[in-house]
């Protein structure tokens, strides 16, 4: 049996909103990434809540877009794991802006990149835009793939 965590950062509770809808589906251990600032100009990142996954087969991982990137913090956070060999990997950005040109895009292929980088394995992707009509539809397309 596959065990699964949400791994989430979330500055304006809108990523941790969708992480929440997906645990109502499934009841996946919800572990919180936190730094000592959320100041995005920071220059220096310093986490104090480094969620563990190594007893997790498979991991799904929301981030916020900060300045068309991913924020910061998930940076750190991927940025310091080990190897991922063997995990499997479900990524979603949550953004203001309407369209996922707009720094979603971005953000997922650096979640990719990294995660590749270290062996891991990257199933499905999601993105939603706070500002677009069709956000609903957008979370609504993440809990279902994501639940799996």
């Amino acid at each position: 049996m596959t065990k699964t965590a949400l791994v989430i950062y979330s500055k304006t509770g809108h990523t941790l909103e969708v992480a929440k809808r997906i645990q109502l589906k499934k009841e996946f251990d919800l572990l919180m990434i936190e730094a000592t600032s959320d100041d995005p100009n920071q220059p220096f990142v310093e986490l104090i809540e480094i969620p563990d996954i190594i007893d997790y087969d498979h991991v799904i991982l929301g981030s916020p877009v900060h300045g068309f990137r991913i924020s910061k913090i998930m940076n750190a956070y991927l940025t310091q794991l080990p190897d991922l060999k063997g995990k499997t990997f479900d990524l979603f950005v949550t953004q203001f802006f309407p369209f996922a040109w707009m720094g979603a895009n971005q953000s997922i292929k650096q979640m990719q990149k990294i995660i590749k980088q270290k062996n891991g394995t990257v199933r499905q992707v999601g993105r939603v835009s706070w500002r677009s009509r069709k956000k609903e539809i957008q979370i609504l397309n993440i809990v279902k793939t994501m639940q799996d």
